[in-house]
């Protein structure tokens, strides 16, 4: 079973203030997610939502000229001192030191130098996670990166080394993303829904008409607080915008400005919840949706529809269905044959490491779907390992988090499909395809690193592919034999659930992050060197020693440093709770 690697965060740095258990050291998604309502009296509704939301704008308003702001990759500091996102290689850019008064300077993590998990050490930068990876329709360089709670970020120079990011809405009032896309007509006009499935607590709908440099918004979607994709219909018909929410599909026929709730007769009381869009060639798309989404038991009823009219009317697919029922699904069609689609399926409220449903593929354009029969007892990767065996093990327990669906530009019988550990290819798609492990999280069995936990794919101008993980995004120029993590340096993203420093040395900051371990700074610099693996958890400095340092991870597990962060060892001795899963969590 996979202890690393964690599926969402609260973002909620006062989750360490609290008196009740600390769910999020159980490695649980959804425990955290409970501990969350409990800590909240219950959900933030969607009025609550929109008062914080209007309140974090008034607040940028007021004091967001004392920010820093970011052109061209620099952070462009309040002071005029100019802070450069630095190369790829060793961190020489220097970071403007901390300084008293009312002058903020965003010191990072814009990379790592080296990435600890256990007794593997990486030279790898990672970043937080994306929800979508939106490139430009003819240029290679310019890409677009929405992040769970990050932000939007882009670069006009991707082709170059280092790549330069900049970032687009830091004045929106919510950092959390659901989706990004783009128009079909106007690549300078997008889309962007906040709100992320998994830990966000953004709410709206944006555009811009200017690649990013001002956005309208927001446009509130009924009681929706979760935006998972967006489509934009082809031209003439571009100005249809539908969007995929908690709350049912939304359909905008003016450009995004209006939206009305479409109907779905899914057969369940709940609003559908949307997850995926694809595209059938003209006006025939597919999506696919939980029916029963709040279902902690039995089925959630995972749905694939299709439509001819780009989505004023909806009829529901048939061929999806499991003995072990289906859950979410993830839905992508061939870019060269637009009526072959495939679909990954999880099993609902499923525990278990095998909780792939299966892999379905459609050649009419989604009307009708055959299993793969890719969890049959004889499938198995062609170069399996000790750690993977077979495509059943793929999402690894966490079937309602980590899924990235993706079809070869110019063979419609190749697709990748990423879940927990690994990326896999399958080729010869149709009764018996061949399957292949790509990438794997530690770099192992001579398989290239790419970070665990996928949520997003896309190809570039140039033919590239691209992933995004609970590591940021990493691309590859020869359809997944290698890969780089490159385009993650100078992206300020993570996910942070502690920060530890002190007044004895303003400099010096270590800090917890969900899925990419506890960061310690290099020095002054924006450089945060990963010095444990999986989920970062509660961090502290020594007050008048700082080179004394903790770190938790999962199951409170608290290790210290005596050396400035350079290395840890195990410090529980005598707390009986911690590293143990049964009686842990406490609350450090």
């Amino acid at each position: 079973m996979k202890k690393l690697q964690c599926g969402a965060i609260l973002a909620i740095l006062a989750l360490f203030l609290s008196g009740s258990a600390r769910a999020e050291d159980n490695d649980d998604a959804n425990a955290r997610r409970e501990w969350q309502k409990e800590w909240y009296g219950g959900e933030w509704t969607p009025a609550y939502r929109k008062f914080m939301h209007e309140a974090a704008a008034r607040e940028r308003a007021r004091w967001g000229h004392k920010l820093p702001k970011a052109t061209d990759g620099k952070l462009i500091n309040t002071d005029g001192t100019v802070t450069s996102a630095p190369a790829t290689g060793t961190a020489t850019a220097a970071v403007t030191a901390p300084v008293s008064g009312s002058t903020w300077v965003n010191i990072g993590p814009t990379k790592a130098d080296v990435l600890k998990n256990g007794s593997t050490s990486l030279v790898k930068t990672d970043a937080g996670r994306p929800v979508a990876i939106v490139p430009h329709p003819t240029d290679a360089n310019t890409i677009y990166v929405a992040m769970a709670g990050g932000g939007v970020w882009k670069t006009t120079n991707a082709l170059s080394n280092p790549a330069t990011w900049t970032p687009l809405t830091e004045s929106l009032g919510s950092l959390s993303c659901g989706f990004l896309a783009m128009d079909t007509v106007d690549s300078n006009t997008l889309y962007l829904g906040l709100g992320d499935a998994f830990d966000g607590t953004g709410i709206g709908f944006f555009k811009t008409a200017d690649g990013g440099a001002t956005w309208a918004g927001p446009v509130y979607l009924g009681d929706s607080t979760v935006i998972n994709d967006i489509a934009v219909a082809q031209p003439p018909n571009n100005a249809i915008v539908m969007v995929a929410t908690n709350k049912g599909l939304y359909r905008s026929t003016d450009s995004g400005a209006n939206f009305s709730l479409v109907s779905l007769a899914t057969g369940q009381t709940t609003p559908a919840y949307g997850w995926k869009f694809a595209w059938g060639g003209g006006s025939n798309w597919v999506m696919s949706l939980e029916a029963n989404h709040d279902a902690t038991t039995g089925t959630t009823d995972g749905q694939v529809w299709y439509t001819a009219n780009d989505g004023a009317t909806w009829t529901r697919s048939t061929g999806m269905t499991k003995t072990t029922g289906v859950g979410r699904i993830s839905v992508a069609s061939a870019p060269s044959s637009r009526t072959t689609m495939y679909a990954m399926a999880a099993i609902p409220n499923s525990a278990a490491a095998t909780d792939l449903a299966d892999l379905f593929r459609s050649t009419d354009g989604g009307h009708t779907w055959t299993a793969l029969n890719a969890t049959a007892r004889k499938v198995a990767y062609t170069n399996r390992n000790t750690e993977s065996t077979a495509p059943s093990s793929i999402l690894n327990g966490q079937g309602w988090y980590n899924h990235a669906l993706i079809v070869n530009r110019t063979t419609p019988g190749t697709f990748y499909f990423g879940g927990a550990l690994l990326l896999a290819r399958a080729t010869a798609a149709t009764a018996t395809p061949s399957y292949t492990e790509m990438t794997n999280w530690l770099a192992q069995f001579s398989l290239p690193y790419v970070h665990a936990d996928f949520h997003a794919a896309a190809y570039d101008a140039a033919g590239n592919l691209w992933v995004g993980t609970d590591g940021g995004i990493f691309m590859s120029a020869d359809s997944g034999t290698t890969w780089t993590d490159r385009f993650n340096v100078g992206i300020t993203s993570h996910l942070a659930y502690s920060v530890g420093s002190s007044p004895a040395s303003p400099g010096a900051v270590l800090g917890g992050l969900q899925d990419n371990g506890t960061r310690v700074r290099s020095g002054t610099t924006s450089t945060f060197n990963q010095e444990l693996g999986g989920d970062g958890f509660g961090s502290h400095m020594h007050q008048s020693t700082p080179g004394t340092m903790i770190g938790t991870i999962y199951y409170d597990r608290i290790y210290k440093s005596t050396d400035g962060g350079n290395t840890f060892v195990s410090a529980s001795s005598g707390i009986l709770e911690s590293n143990n899963s049964s009686t842990a969590p406490f609350n450090t």
